[in-house]
């Protein structure tokens, strides 16, 4: 009768197993880290456009009603005020930086005295705006806002005063 072979593993097999099972757990580990940060940014990203697509929006709304705007640039405020035709209260945009402000942009009747509140919660590091000298247009320079990641966002558009005088 032959003798049999020994059943089993030896220990440097099971040693080199357990090292080729790390490192493939390591490897699967940082794919996912690296997914989830990236897909972070991106998710804070979009929150952060979707944000300026807000502000721009209700900003375009009250400028397609309004037949006169004034802008108001004293730093570190920049107050955006439309009036209407036909009404005494005009509707206003703000936003402050500085000591105390939290850098969102506001809206409300009057002329900044009356808050509704911020347009979105997402903060804003520039808000400038420009009127054309011979066009009812209102010119949105930068709106530059920054995402909870850090990273920057920058949009810029123009506004038609719809109810505007003409050329």
């Amino acid at each position: 009768m032959t003798p049999r072979p020994p059943r089993g593993f030896t220990l440097v097999e099971m040693v080199l197993v357990m090292v080729l099972a790390g490192v493939v757990t390591l490897g699967l580990i940082g794919f996912y880290l690296n997914s989830q940060a990236t897909w972070m940014d991106a998710s804070a990203q979009a929150l952060a456009q979707r944000d300026a697509t807000t502000i721009v929006e209700s900003i375009s709304a009250k400028a397609r009603e309004a037949e006169q705007v004034v802008i108001t640039p004293n730093a570190p405020d920049t107050i955006i005020t439309f009036y209407k035709v036909g009404l005494t209260d005009p509707y206003s945009f703000w936003w402050s930086q500085g000591p105390g402000a939290d850098s969102l942009i506001h809206c409300g009747t009057g002329t900044g005295n009356v808050d509704d509140g911020p347009v979105a919660p997402t903060t804003v590091e520039r808000f400038y705006f420009a009127r054309d000298p011979a066009l009812p247009i209102l010119h949105l320079r930068v709106l530059e806002m920054r995402t909870t990641q850090g990273e920057r966002l920058q949009m810029s558009t123009s506004f038609t005063l719809y109810n505007g005088p003409r050329p």
